[in-house]
Parts: structure tokens; C-alpha cells; sequence
């Protein structure tokens, strides 16, 4: 379990507001370099008409020749959305967390109220089909500062089960 001090909301110096209670700030798009050319990547693989890209379309290839497989994850519903758990963590992430959090759901790896806020924006992203993009600051395990994250929706390899790839960054940001 991760020994997060707790994220705290900077909506006034973000220029954003919080939807999500105060460990997290919502941010209205992407905004480090490597979560643009992600999220552009995403948005080119979508088919017309609205549909999700595959999971499979967005490989350690796609996401190296961008320079951010180290920073990717991807998530995958547990009971339905009960918990989410980490299928894929790349290693600038396993530092983050100060350990490898791969196959452990939500509910085990972060403390409880985290747990509760990543499992419910999780499931809001799944259901909408719609990304999300945040700051959060926390410590949890050889980082402490602020990070960029964001999930962006994709379909599993059934083809119909949603599951969340995505990135985080650590970021300098201004007071």
C-alpha cells in the first residue's frame, strides 16, 4: 500500500476546479508534451462515429517511438468496476508508487480514500468514454511533488470491456 501524505487541491493556482474533492484537481486537457502526444495518438486511433480505439493499438512500440512507455499504465475493471487494478505499470511509475503495484486492485494498494476517488474516476471515465486529466501532489514512495495524470478510455480485448491506459508526469508548476 502506497504511504500517500495526500494530494492536495490547487485549483486557485491551476486555474481549474475540482470535481473530484480535494486530492485531486481536474484540468480541462493535457498539458506536459508527453501527455499531448498521448492523448493525440489516442484521439487519431478513435474510429469515426464515436468508438473507442483498442487497447492493442496503443503498443509499448506506439508508446516508446513517443518517449513515454516508461510513464504509461493501464488499468483494468475488477467486479465489474468494483476496484480497478494495474495490468501494465512502466518503470518511471513503479518509482513513483516506490514499488511495483502490477495485479494489485485499488483497494489494496492505496489508502482508502484514495482507493474510493480512483476507483469512482476510473469508473466515470469507463462509463462516459471520456478522458480525464489531473494534478494531484503527494509522496508516494521516492517522489513528492506534483504529477500530471490522465486516463483515456479504451477498449479491452473482448472488444467490449473498457479499460484505462494512460500516463503520468512529474511537473514543476508556479505558485
Amino acid at each position: 500500500m502506497t504511504k500517500k501524505t495526500g494530494i492536495t487541491g490547487e485549483s486557485a493556482m491551476l486555474e481549474a476546479s475540482s470535481g473530484e474533492g480535494e486530492l485531486l484537481v481536474e484540468i480541462e486537457g493535457p498539458r506536459h508534451p508527453g501527455a499531448v502526444a498521448l492523448y493525440r495518438l489516442w484521439q487519431d486511433l478513435k474510429p469515426a462515429g464515436g468508438g473507442l480505439p483498442l487497447r492493442d493499438d496503443l503498443g509499448f512500440e506506439r508508446l516508446t517511438e513517443l518517449g513515454i512507455v516508461s510513464n504509461c499504465f493501464v488499468i483494468e475493471p475488477l467486479d465489474g468496476g468494483r476496484d480497478w487494478r494495474y495490468r501494465l505499470l512502466g518503470t518511471a511509475i513503479t518509482w513513483l508508487f516506490g514499488g511495483d503495484a502490477t495485479n494489485i486492485p485499488f483497494s489494496q494498494h492505496f489508502m482508502p480514500e484514495e482507493a474510493e476517488l480512483c476507483i469512482r474516476l476510473s469508473n466515470r471515465v469507463a462509463q462516459s468514454r471520456k478522458p480525464v486529466f489531473l494534478f494531484g501532489r503527494f509522496q508516494p514512495g521516492d517522489f513528492s511533488g506534483t504529477l500530471e495524470t490522465m486516463s483515456l478510455p479504451v477498449l479491452g480485448r473482448d472488444g467490449e470491456t473498457v479499460w484505462l491506459i494512460g500516463a503520468s508526469f512529474p511537473v514543476e508548476t508556479k505558485p
